[in-house]
């Protein structure tokens, strides 16, 4: 085991560059480091301690006022984090030598991103059976923790639990050539089967359907009565069976303006397949100026049982939250992903006023307990509608 001084160069390193001992975590390396660390140790158990208590007051405060909180979590986690390193034996890493990942997770080029995407997050070990039952468990455990915190929580890349898509490390460049990777079946059924067994059915989940879509994910959503996610934006090319046309929204979805791209930036820069509708559009007075609101009324008209309005978009505002696939870079002062935060001022009485009449006009007020049983829903088999 290292010295304190030999300890200290590791400090910045990510876990992999660690001692042997470190990086498999041993348990007399661990126990040496406990001793040696334990104040800071014992203050960022502190810290933590204070940012829960506080959570805990500021839901506690929303949900007096009735609001509830949406939470967000990954499908997959940073190969630089403590999830990583203390449950190594349950992801695709090279355990004989590096530590490292051989494979990493992504997605294929598709309209909105032509070279593809490499998220560089290491993938779960999801066909080994002799790790099988302990990722169901940590999902478990992960889960659990979010929803104690949470009202609802939104789960990324759904898709992800049907097939995942594998890059292998050794065909990453500067410029991947992603569409050498290949999608790999996930045990979907099993995990969710899993995951009722330990929540029940009447999970509160919202699960990001979206993406390269096949039938089987609609079917997996279904099969566990899970609601899935619509985005507006999406909703104006290929033809009448457009799964994202405001007309096509099952009742068990939650419906979004848009995900990525304010619809004034979309106005501006519209996508190859919507250009001839947005040439259109332009030839009204104003449209910049009432854009936004004429979707959010559509929006709101839907039969979605939820609907979800960035605050971009009520704004009209052309500041974006986040640019997938790039990451932030501290060094760099200007605009950094996640970090773009609303001014009260901003939200005048006529944007307040505007948003309550039509939020009561469609019966989207809270009073009004407009939620539909599943019983009572009417399901439209997603799986026969397009997006092409």
């Amino acid at each position: 085991m290292e010295t304190k001084n030999e300890f200290y160069q590791y400090n910045d390193s990510i876990w992999s560059e660690w001692s042997e001992s470190l990086r498999r975590h041993e348990s007399y390396a661990l126990q040496t480091i406990r001793e040696l660390e334990r104040d800071r140790i014992e203050y960022y158990v502190f810290v933590q301690y204070i940012f829960d208590q506080q959570w805990k007051g500021l839901r506690k405060y929303a949900n007096d006022s009735r609001i509830k909180i949406i939470g967000d979590i990954p499908m997959y986690i940073d190969y630089d984090s403590v999830d990583v390193w203390s449950n190594s034996f349950m992801f695709q890493l090279d355990h004989n030598d590096t530590m490292k990942p051989t494979v990493v997770a992504g997605f294929p080029p598709d309209q909105g991103s032509e070279k593809g995407q490499n998220w560089n997050m290491p993938i779960y070990d999801w066909n080994n059976d002799n790790v099988r039952k302990d990722l169901f468990d940590w999902w478990i455990k992960r889960l659990r923790r979010k929803l104690s915190i949470v009202d609802f929580l939104r789960i990324d890349h759904f898709r992800g639990l049907i097939s995942h898509y594998v890059i292998p490390v050794d065909i990453i460049t500067q410029e991947p050539n992603i569409t050498e990777a290949d999608w790999v079946k996930t045990p979907g059924h099993e995990f969710l089967m899993a995951i009722t067994e330990s929540f029940g059915s009447d999970i509160p989940i919202i699960v990001e359907d979206l993406g390269d879509l096949k039938p089987e994910v609609f079917e997996l959503r279904d099969r566990f009565h899970l609601c899935g996610v619509r985005i507006l934006q999406m909703g104006f090319y290929s033809d009448s069976t457009n799964i994202y046309a405001p007309h096509n929204y099952i009742p068990n979805s939650v419906a979004y303006t848009g995900k990525k791209r304010q619809f004034i930036e979309y106005i501006r820069r519209p996508i190859e397949g919507d250009k001839e509708l947005i040439n259109g559009l332009k030839l009204e007075k104003h449209l910049e100026k009432y854009i936004s609101w004429y979707f959010i009324q559509i929006l709101l008209q839907s039969a979605a049982n939820g609907a979800i309005i960035p605050m971009h978009d009520l704004l009209s505002s052309l500041k974006r939250m986040n640019i997938p696939g790039t990451e932030s870079n501290i060094e760099y002062d200007g605009p950094q992903n996640w970090s773009w935060r609303f001014k009260w001022s901003q939200l005048t009485s006529d944007i307040r006023i505007r948003l309550k009449e039509l939020t009561q006009m469609y019966g989207r007020d809270l009073t009004y307990d407009k939620t539909i049983s599943l019983e009572d829903m009417t399901i439209k088999n997603d799986s026969i509608s397009t997006l092409q």
